[in-house]
């Protein structure tokens, strides 16, 4: 084999990358695409995105269309985006706990996980029975100490100002807060146990959350209780934030005991 023939041999992408790539693709794709235009999106040969289609078609991983012959993403790829995004299934052994809550405080509930040390991702997410609702898609990734539940995460952890500082820099709001009064917010998350956000990450809606602990004592998720501020008062946010507490009380001391 001559130089270029063996250069050409390692950079050739395994089955693997290659199939990686058309998921990706057909996950973000806006429209359906036919095998031709996925092999020279990707750089693939025709017959190899023919073949690695063709297996993702019969797992029910890809759908096609006999009459366009072309592809999209398949059903059987959101069992593996459901698991990705929670997957000790904790969510789902919450649910009813939390919609009982949401129905009592007449809130919407964001549910969410620590996927590093700088981002959240939105696992769960239950609506309001109200009429106008705050809605929030799920799988959503925003950064660590952005809202309510940013706050509650910061004080947790125990960052110092000079990482709230650095942190708070990258942030997007549509209300920005002062660092003066982001760094208050958190101080008051630390003695009273729940964070809150009015107007700040959401013009018009507000947020009252807490951070907890899994069953090994790491910080794993947070909670969000949700409203439109027109419909909150004060004494409504700290009767959500003492409940949100008792909850998370409640929650940890059980995984404890799972232990």
């Amino acid at each position: 084999m001559g130089d270029k023939q063996a250069t050409a041999a390692v950079k050739k992408p395994s089955t693997v990358v290659q199939t990686i790539l058309i998921l990706r693709l057909l996950a973000t794709m806006r429209r359906p695409m036919g095998v031709n235009a996925i092999a020279r999106e990707l750089g693939i040969a025709p017959s190899s995105c023919f073949k690695i289609l063709k297996q993702l078609h019969e797992e029910s991983f890809a759908e096609f269309d006999p009459d366009t012959k072309c592809y999209t993403l398949g059903g059987g790829a959101a069992l593996l985006a459901s698991r990705a995004l929670d997957p000790q299934n904790i969510f789902s052994q919450l649910h009813s706990e939390l919609e009982r809550f949401a129905v009592a405080y007449d809130v919407s509930i964001g549910f969410w996980r620590r996927v590093a040390d700088n981002r959240i991702i939105l696992m769960g997410f239950i609506e309001t029975q109200s009429l106008m609702r705050i809605h929030m898609s799920i799988g959503q990734r925003v950064p660590m100490l952005v809202g309510a539940v940013g706050r509650a995460f910061a004080a947790e952890l125990g960052l110092t100002n000079e990482q709230i500082e650095s942190e708070f820099a990258k942030l997007r709001w549509q209300r920005p807060p002062s660092m003066a009064d982001f760094q208050e917010d958190i101080e008051l998350c630390r003695r009273r146990g729940y964070a809150v956000d009015r107007n700040n990450f959401d013009a018009g809606v507000t947020t009252v959350a807490v951070a907890l602990s899994d069953a090994q004592d790491h910080l794993r998720y947070g909670i969000s209780a949700i409203r439109f501020s027109a419909n909150e008062s004060e004494p409504d946010t700290h009767e959500i934030g003492a409940a949100l507490v008792e909850l998370k009380q409640n929650l940890v001391r059980r995984w404890q005991q799972q232990r």
